[in-house]
């Protein structure tokens, strides 16, 4: 292979390089745009993986998540309420279909970004909940929308 050949082909690789890295992060950046905002608590999911079947506490979060509002702010932060009552506020960002928060406590907690439009948002994450009959291990799903 000629010099020009080699050349023309690192030209190429730069440019799909390029192209790749514009559109992962304007993924991210769209993203970011649809969660600013305040969404209303409107569906809770918990599917349990192991431990005791502890149905009033899984009922109790979902009547909880029904009664929250979470706030995503253009500058980072975020605000969590229950009801009137503050929940916890942090900051958060968003790296490809992942959202990550960061409490004021620094409690981290990663998110999937199941599904995000301009009016839901669903998310999903590992929990663990020790009990006095054991460790409740699952994945919450939760559906807001505005």
């Amino acid at each position: 292979m000629g010099l020009l050949t080699k050349i023309t082909q690192f030209r190429v690789l730069v440019f799909l390089c390029l192209i790749l890295s514009i559109g992962v992060f304007s993924c991210s950046s769209d993203l970011e745009e649809k969660l600013i905002g305040t969404w209303q608590g409107s569906d809770f999911l918990f599917h349990k993986t192991e431990g005791p079947d502890l149905v009033l506490t899984i009922n109790g979060g979902l009547e909880q998540h029904l009664r929250s509002k979470l706030i995503f702010a253009e500058d980072g932060a975020y605000q969590k309420f229950v009801g009137e009552y503050a929940n916890g506020n942090g900051v958060w960002l968003v790296d490809k279909d992942l959202l990550f928060t960061k409490g004021e406590n620094d409690f981290e907690q990663v998110y999937k970004l199941v599904q995000v439009t301009d009016t839901k948002l669903v998310t999903r994450h590992k929990v663990t909940l020790e009990t006095p009959d054991g460790d409740l291990v699952g994945e919450i799903t939760l559906t807001y929308t505005r």
